[in-house]
């Protein structure tokens, strides 16, 4: 058990920050503590040490392996703005070169869920990329409290990845969609693995789900097409084959209308954080296919047609 306070002449809050970890029961999540409301918090903002704590947590939480029932009440994040000031806190403290950049939500209906209004950003780091044909172990994404007898798995999106080539730093008015696209080199099919440090998905509580590197835990990436420019990716179609059966398909329009809509976006909300985005650097685009549990000893395949596919096993 962790316990972090926040005490000191400039915290608003002097409530003990105490980790929750999961409970051994099977609530539903709309109850969970991650989507409850802090009413003490109401008309406060979070603190420098507030967001060092919340970030830590996180960073505990990774680490360890272990999950969270929520972030303590006295350092959650409220708003989307104190869940990207704990994200950056966390990238400061991880130690890892950003490897890249997700987006998530990218579809209306899903942005409801997490009661935002566009899609949200998070990071991933070197050590999480894995290439096609990747084995990975699902002890090291599994994140929820499992009933007897059922068996473990991840949580697995189909995905655009584009290739950074060129320096993007942060730019006042943000860029056009002629600059960003002369700005990458290539596009990657890939597959998101999706892992938050949380039992439940924090939905209703955009903050947490914002501070928790937007929910990522892995990327695992295909072969880069470089002639990438004259798709159709609106209409563009991938397909989830588990064990040889086709489990969900989609195309780009479920992306933004568009991928590169959501490239676009992405690309200029990266700056607005003030991030800069460098070459070999890859941002994926959001789920063409929701978001699918696969069982452990599976194999996935994300076949994109004529761009190839990408390829997992689940160990």
């Amino acid at each position: 058990m962790l316990d972090y306070r926040v005490n000191g002449a400039t915290t608003q809050w002097t409530r003990p920050c105490t980790v929750q970890w999961p409970r051994r029961d099977t609530s539903d999540a709309d109850n969970d503590p991650a989507t409850a409301k802090d009413p003490e918090r109401k008309g406060k903002s979070m603190t420098p040490q507030a967001i060092e704590l919340a970030a830590q947590a996180l960073i505990e939480a990774r680490r360890s392996r272990r999950m969270l029932d929520a972030l303590p009440e006295g350092c959650r994040p409220g708003t989307p703005e104190e869940g990207y000031a704990v994200q950056r806190a966390v990238i400061t403290a991880w130690g890892e070169p950003v490897a890249g950049w997700k987006s998530g939500a990218t579809l209306e209906a899903v942005q409801q869920r997490f009661g935002l209004t566009e899609p949200f950003l998070g990071p991933f780091f070197g050590s999480s990329v894995m290439r096609s044909p990747a084995r990975a172990k699902v002890g090291l994404y599994e994140h929820r409290i499992l009933p007897v007898g059922t068996r473990p798995g991840v949580a697995l999106e189909v995905e655009f990845a584009f290739r950074v080539a060129k320096v993007l730093p942060p730019k006042a008015g943000g860029y056009t969609r002629d600059e960003i696209l002369e700005a990458f080199d290539a596009v990657i099919p890939a597959f998101e693995i999706i892992s938050p440090r949380f039992h439940a998905t924090p939905f209703g509580n955009p903050g947490s789900a914002l501070a928790d590197c937007g929910l990522n835990g892995g990327m695992v990436l295909g072969q880069p097409v470089k002639d990438w420019r004259g798709i159709d990716y609106a209409n563009h179609t991938a397909r989830l084959v588990v064990d040889g059966k086709t489990i969900a398909e989609g195309t780009g329009a479920l992306v933004l209308g568009n991928p590169l809509n959501a490239l676009e976006w992405l690309v200029n909300a990266v700056g607005r954080q003030g991030h800069m985005l460098s070459p070999g650097q890859v941002l994926t685009t959001g789920s063409m296919t929701g978001i699918v549990y696969v069982d452990q000893g599976a194999e996935a395949v994300g076949d994109f047609g004529a761009l190839g596919t990408v390829v997992a096993t689940f160990e």
